[in-house]
């Protein structure tokens, strides 16, 4: 049985992130600061389902439109190196929060079940899931067709995603595996159970905090990691 408050803390940070998912919505779609890189608009609403207000801040600071105008009126650099970073964590943030929550659902419709099953399968499901929504990012954003264009995809996706994707899994599974083992070994949580989602949660905005390094690391290797209108 779980703690009242631990149930109420876990709506409300749900809460938070569908009230943020509603802020950024809304900027984007009916203020119309739409994205000049279509897929960052998908990218900033689940950053911000996840993360909360503090992605707003930090949407409002490095992923907002008119934050580049105001900076080019400021005779300052349109991206500096810190919004550069915040925009590949946050990019391939949203491939894991997405892959985990299509990788869980898929795990929990399958009747997969964490007390008998062994966890590495839904870990393994779930970084597939991320690996393949960032190639279907690349691919549906990208110019050209046919084999070529799933080739670019595949290609920009090994070369500028997989090591920071893998960085995040990291993080997010070992954060699930104490929780599982720890907190909550019987009965496991599932995804019918708000706490999961919560904990979740909390296991994604670990992945942001040690992706971090690993973005910064290849901006120094002169990477260019930074999202175009064409990708």
């Amino acid at each position: 049985m779980q703690p009242t408050w631990l149930v109420a803390l876990s709506w409300a940070s749900l809460t938070v992130g569908v009230v943020s998912f509603a802020i950024v919505l809304a900027d984007t779609y009916l203020r119309g600061h739409r994205q000049p890189v279509r897929v960052m608009e998908i990218v900033w609403l689940v950053t911000v389902l996840y993360v909360g207000l503090a992605a707003v801040r930090l949407y409002w600071n490095w992923g907002r439109p008119e934050a580049f105008a105001q900076r080019r009126r400021e005779d300052q650099p349109r991206r500096p190196r810190r919004g550069i970073v915040v925009t590949h964590v946050s990019r391939c943030g949203a491939h894991c929060a997405l892959g985990f929550v299509v990788a869980e659902v898929a795990l929990f419709a399958v009747r997969f079940d964490p007390a008998k099953d062994p966890l590495w399968v839904g870990y393994a499901g779930d970084y597939l899931a991320a690996v393949t929504i960032a190639v279907l990012f690349r691919y549906f954003a990208g110019p050209g067709r046919g084999l070529a264009k799933v080739g670019n995809a595949l290609s920009g996706v090994g070369r500028i995603e997989l090591l920071t994707i893998t960085v995040f899994e990291a993080a997010l599974f070992a954060w699930l595996t104490v929780a599982h083992h720890m907190f909550f070994p019987e009965p496991p949580l599932r995804p019918d159970n708000p706490t999961f989602w919560f904990l979740g949660q909390l296991g994604l905005i670990a992945g942001f905090v040690a992706a971090w390094p690993t973005a910064s690391w290849q901006i120094g290797r002169r990477l260019r990691i930074e999202p175009r209108p064409d990708e």
